[in-house]
């Protein structure tokens, strides 16, 4: 049983993020929490990520909290304890979605290395963002995401058959009986359709993820299937039925998507671009034309001619390959409008890259399924706090409301 916890978290700065601000704001989203003693570890364990530089370990962690029986303490709080993550996402949802204003649900990959066998999910395969062979965990973050700024919310686990299987792995994990296996695909979709229940009370945006590596036709039939508005980056090889009228009846022709979008490219002039990478306005080529999937391949899917999708691409000059492509359902928005959109996905993985990742969001090092979850979420909190106290700073339009 957790020991009752005396003491108030100890005050610490990161960077330029003020105690207060962190306590307020920790408080605040750990409120669903009914026991003191867990809102106390719970509020330790973010100023720990805020604070402690380098890894994230359990033992450096507990070194926040100033006595010996503090990383045991903070262990069993985040493996074995009886708090539900779920409300803490939807109080952090629910803040961001009002003081942020999101243009976008962004789906971001991320693939967390691991030495052992042990930890939940783990398996040796090719990883894109690592560029190479790993042994290592596949998480799909749902990021609520505007030009200026983007925090986590939610996260799904990929669990492979292997783990899901094989029942002293489950036992050993403590994986739920009601998680069953799923593909990376319905796992990422699983993670946005999840936030789109009442009990999340946000305003639904358009899902948004790079989704090369992935299928984009299972994607885009999950989506479908739950009704819920996506773009999608797609490589050029992608095959999809686009529309020609000098062709006899239809005028359908199934090509590859790269030479869709250059075919439709001989209608499209270039637009004033704002790249918010380099707040410089430059002249890009938008293209746009309507596409549908080729013939339905899995049992039970959505035929694809009553799903109409929308091809963009975007070229930074007039010749050469578009530097990108993106498909949607979106078919009655602009396709500047999209391709806007689509580039939200820089925004989370520079944000990934500079917040969440030096608070930790790889750093966990149990094994149990819940205490990974815990974990991630207490990770979006201390993400979510460094991004409001720099905003703060910056005068951001909100700034009254970012701790409201």
């Amino acid at each position: 049983m957790e020991g009752v916890i005396e003491r108030d978290v100890p005050e610490h700065i990161w960077g330029d993020v003020a105690d207060d601000f962190v306590t307020e704001f920790s408080r605040k989203m750990l409120a669903s929490l009914k026991r003191r003693d867990q809102r106390a570890r719970g509020e330790w364990y973010i100023s720990g990520l805020l604070s402690v530089p380098g890894r994230k370990s359990m033992r450096a962690l507990a070194a926040v909290a100033g006595y010996g029986a503090a990383e045991q303490s903070l262990h069993h709080f985040i493996s074995d304890s009886s708090w539900c993550w779920g409300p803490v996402r939807q109080a952090l949802a629910r803040h961001l979605d009002r003081v942020l204003l999101p243009q976008a649900w962004v789906l971001n990959s991320m693939a967390i290395p691991k030495a052992g066998e042990h930890s939940v999910g783990v398996e040796e395969s090719f990883r894109t963002e690592l560029g190479r062979v790993v042994n290592s965990q596949q998480a799909y973050g749902v990021w609520l995401a505007s030009e200026d700024m983007s925090a986590p919310v939610n996260w799904g686990l990929v669990l492979p058959p292997d783990w899901l299987d094989n029942e002293e792995r489950r036992k050993r994990a403590k994986i739920p009986d009601d998680v069953s296996a799923a593909t990376p695909e319905s796992c990422a979709v699983a993670a946005v359709a999840e936030m789109s229940g009442p009990e999340w009370g946000l305003r639904r945006r358009p899902a948004v993820l790079d989704a090369r590596e992935l299928d984009a036709v299972a994607l885009i039939e999950e989506f479908n299937r739950r009704g819920i508005p996506f773009v999608m980056r797609v490589g050029g090889s992608t095959r999809l039925v686009g529309f020609d009228a000098s062709l006899p009846g239809r005028g359908e022709r199934l090509l590859q998507a790269q030479q869709l979008i250059e075919w439709a490219k001989r209608y499209s002039r270039p637009v004033g671009w704002v790249d918010p990478d380099y707040s410089i306005t430059r002249s890009i080529l938008v293209s746009g034309t309507r596409v549908t999937l080729p013939a339905v391949r899995r049992p039970g899917a959505v035929p694809p001619q009553e799903r109409p999708l929308t091809l963009v691409g975007g070229w930074s000059g007039a010749k050469g390959k578009p530097a990108e492509l993106w498909l949607s359902n979106l078919v009655e928005v602009p396709p500047v409008a999209l391709l806007r959109l689509g580039r939200l996905t820089r925004r989370v993985a520079k944000d990934f890259s500079e917040v969440s990742a030096k608070v930790g969001m790889r750093d966990f090092e149990g094994r149990s399924y819940a205490g990974w979850h815990r974990h991630a979420t207490l990770c979006s909190v201390a993400h979510t706090i460094s991004v409001l106290s720099t905003a703060r700073r910056q005068g951001f339009d909100k700034s009254q409301e970012l701790s409201a």
